[in-house]
């Protein structure tokens, strides 16, 4: 170098000014030579600011040459003497200081530039490579930031300069109502879940900053979306959120118009980030099919901390997309004990072709919340390997519009009737639109008379078609069930068998809440007087059940 002067004088900088701006603040300014072609060099004015590095011709009046964000940067390596050479996804520039003291000085202050943009984030994770010679040099400015405490970052961690940060390097508009919408309400509520939603009044394309804004938050743990379509543009944050946060653990995206291809590169993600901190995973009602399962499910049985909720429901599965998702549960050591909620409801899983997902859900496991409803499984099996896999903490079982596999005059298989006895947390058991034959209900209903540590169960046989043979098995069980506090026999076609029904339903002393609505459609008028004396006879009578609400009324007559 033959100049060996880098402050950069009144006159040229008030010039600097006037091009990059008079209000954006300047945290460090240097002359420096840019390498050209074959040896020659060319002075040029290295500006940095809060969040973007400028590159102006050394003369006045002085013009911009490069500007770039600090995202953009993709590796920086300083091996010689005042080398400094920046990488960017755009270009590479090597330049020239007068010293290695002033790169360390122009390195040092971009790293405390990102320390405040991105608390809580290293600035080593935001340049991704630095390369400096001797290593030592690289060790000083790394406990130089490691000292540096920030304030307090701001309202959600510091979100809005991020957002603002991430809009400067999208070039995209920076809208003060998402920032006031983070500030305050979703400060004041505290919460830690980022929804799109409350921004689905913005065009598709302010949503992308705000997205990308949680590679690098360290506040919100949830992005969830629901009955809002999702742009692509939008779609590539997310999976980019997805391939390098380490704070996102939830990801719900409900009804928004994924297809398979999004699956495959969600899967793609997930395997690029074996950090993510992600366990629970909503994709309801997105059309991702058996190929988009395939490649999520090759993931999950890699994902090294397992998952605790998953939600697939209504993605037009088929068997052979459910068993490729129960193969991959099965083979993640890690998810029988952490898998808590699993929906596959909306599928359709009829047949008995679902052997990865009996054998799942036969081995111990954690689960507390199963639904299969709306998929025309196999009810009496799925409860068999239930039984098998004693899993004594499930709390909740969707299984409406099943199918009772057994063949009409065989038994019930004894392990039906067995898992309700031995059932140690249900609560809610939901076989609502399933044709259930009297020795099933017998079995279901005998079941849970013996089991004793039962109580407050909510019990829905809506639309069983029950019929007089139903009636008589609940004739001669429901008084002696005592665990059931909720129970909704609607729609049954009941009609005239009510009249005695009702009066055994009346020596139960743990049914608070009964629905019987939709039974009436049959009864003869002779036949009514009856069974209306007899509801109101149950309800008025002090010694009877205690009942707190008994739905009679809709669609009666």
């Amino acid at each position: 170098m033959t100049e060996e002067v880098s402050e950069v004088p009144k006159e040229l900088l008030d010039s600097v000014r006037d091009v990059i701006g008079r209000k954006i603040k300047i945290i460090a300014k240097k002359k420096v030579k840019l390498e050209v072609k074959g040896d020659k060099v060319e002075n040029k004015v290295l500006v940095l600011t809060s969040c973007r590095v400028f590159l102006l011709a050394a003369r006045i009046p002085t013009k911009l040459e490069l500007t770039f964000n600090y995202l953009e940067i993709q590796g920086i390596s300083c091996c010689k003497p005042g080398q400094l050479i920046v990488e960017t996804d755009r270009c590479t520039f090597p330049l020239k200081l007068t010293s290695s003291e002033e790169v360390n000085e122009v390195v040092g202050n971009l790293g405390s530039c990102l320390k405040k943009m991105l608390p809580g984030v290293s600035p080593m994770r935001v340049l991704k490579k630095v390369t400096m010679e001797p290593s030592d040099r690289l060790s000083s400015l790394q406990a130089l930031w490691d000292s540096q405490n920030i304030a307090e970052p701001g309202p959600c961690g510091g979100f809005s300069q991020m957002y603002a940060c991430v809009c400067d390097w999208l070039g995209l508009p920076y809208r003060e109502e998402v920032q006031w919408d983070v500030d305050t309400i979703y400060l004041t509520q505290d919460t830690r879940e980022l929804n799109l939603q409350d921004f689905s009044h913005l065009d598709h394309r302010d949503l992308i900053p705000i997205v990308a804004a949680l590679e690098y938050n360290q506040w919100f743990t949830k992005l969830s979306s629901k009955d809002l379509k999702l742009s692509t543009d939008v779609c590539e944050q997310i999976l980019r959120v997805v391939g390098r946060s380490t704070r996102l653990e939830e990801l719900v995206l409900e009804n928004g118009g994924l297809r398979t291809d999004f699956a495959q590169k969600l899967a793609s993600a997930l395997a690029h980030n074996p950090n993510s901190g992600l366990h629970t995973i909503n994709l309801a009602n997105n059309a991702l099919e058996d190929r988009g399962m395939s490649s999520l499910s090759n993931q999950f049985a890699k994902i090294p901390k397992g998952l605790k909720h998953l939600n697939m429901s209504k993605t037009s599965l088929s068997p052979k997309g459910v068993n490729s998702l129960a193969q991959s549960l099965n083979a993640n050591q890690q998810i029988p004990n952490s898998l808590t909620h699993l929906d596959l409801s909306g599928n359709f899983l009829r047949g008995d072709d679902l052997s990865n997902l009996y054998s799942f859900l036969a081995q111990p496991n954690a689960l507390t919340h199963l639904d299969l409803s709306n998929t025309d499984c196999a009810l009496d099996m799925v409860c068999a390997a239930l039984l098998r896999g004693c899993c004594q903490q499930l709390a909740s079982l969707h299984l409406s519009k099943s199918i009772f596999s057994h063949r009409k005059g065989k038994e019930v298989p004894p392990s039906f009737k067995l898992f309700f006895s031995s059932s140690l947390a249900l609560r809610h058991i939901n076989l609502s639109g399933t044709k259930l034959p009297p020795e099933a209900l017998k079995a279901l209903l005998l079941g849970l008379s013996c089991n004793p540590h039962l109580k407050d169960v909510s019990l829905d046989l809506s639309t069983c078609e029950l019929r007089s043979g139903g009636a008589q098995i609940l004739e001669g069980c429901i008084a002696e069930v005592h665990n059931i506090s909720k129970l909704d026999i609607s729609d049954n076609g009941l009609d005239s068998d009510l009249a005695t029904l009702v009066v055994w339903m009346g020596k139960n002393r743990s049914i608070r809440h009964l629905a019987l609505g939709k039974n009436f459609n049959n009864i003869k008028t002779k036949n009514l007087a009856p069974v209306l004396d007899n509801i109101v006879q149950m309800i008025q009578d002090e010694e009877s059940v205690s009942f707190c609400k008994v739905s009679i009324f809709d669609l009666i007559f």
